[in-house]
């Protein structure tokens, strides 16, 4: 998703509107009265054709409603990400450096979604599966009800990964209420979102 995108979302009263939020994301808006994404008017990450960041998965979750989608869980990130072959990485099986964004290329930065179309997924031409940013699933990575309430996967590495944590079955997991550089989000959805 990238800041074009969500645009819309802000302009229309998105953060103001009960409806397109759960629960527990109310409950985090609320407490947080946040209005837009963390890093929405840093010029570093605020590009149009950049990824949103700065979103927790409230706000991810949200916006997906809104636009008539969801988050995938990871299992069906996985398996979008591998295509039918079952890839490690988009483009095949073997690391290559200098073809996506991950800390390997060294911008330290997020780059325009499919600046790096070496790394487009092979059978579906999906861009951005690994590194630029790490994207939030709707599943849980564990469950500590006590210390850590919502504890959720992400998947596909990011700008600061190196290769290790980039492939594409390497699952971490966040806290929801995380707001950093690094998360991003993919919608699921019956046709493609291009505002309202």
């Amino acid at each position: 998703m990238t800041n074009q995108q969500f645009a819309p979302f802000i302009d229309v009263g998105g953060y103001g509107d009960r409806q397109w939020w759960s629960s527990e994301g109310w409950a985090w808006l609320r407490q947080e009265k946040a209005v837009e994404p963390g890093y929405w008017h840093d010029r570093r990450w605020n590009a149009p054709n950049q990824p949103v960041v700065g979103v927790s998965l409230w706000e991810a979750e949200a916006f997906c409603a809104w636009g008539g989608g969801r988050l995938p869980t990871q299992e069906e990130w996985e398996v979008a990400a591998r295509g039918p072959k079952g890839l490690v990485y988009p483009w095949g099986n073997a690391w290559q450096d200098g073809i996506c964004n991950t800390r390997e290329a060294g911008l330290d930065v997020t780059s325009p979604v499919g600046l790096f179309p070496r790394a487009r997924q092979a059978d579906s031409a999906i861009d951005d599966l690994v590194g630029n940013v790490a994207e939030w699933c709707s599943s849980l990575y564990y469950t500590n009800d006590k210390d850590h309430p919502v504890v959720r996967a992400f998947c596909g590495g990011a700008f600061g990964f190196d290769h290790r944590d980039s492939h594409l079955t390497r699952r971490l997991g966040a806290l929801g209420v995380s707001r950093d550089q690094l998360h991003g989000f993919r919608v699921v959805c019956g046709s493609p979102i291009s505002g309202h």
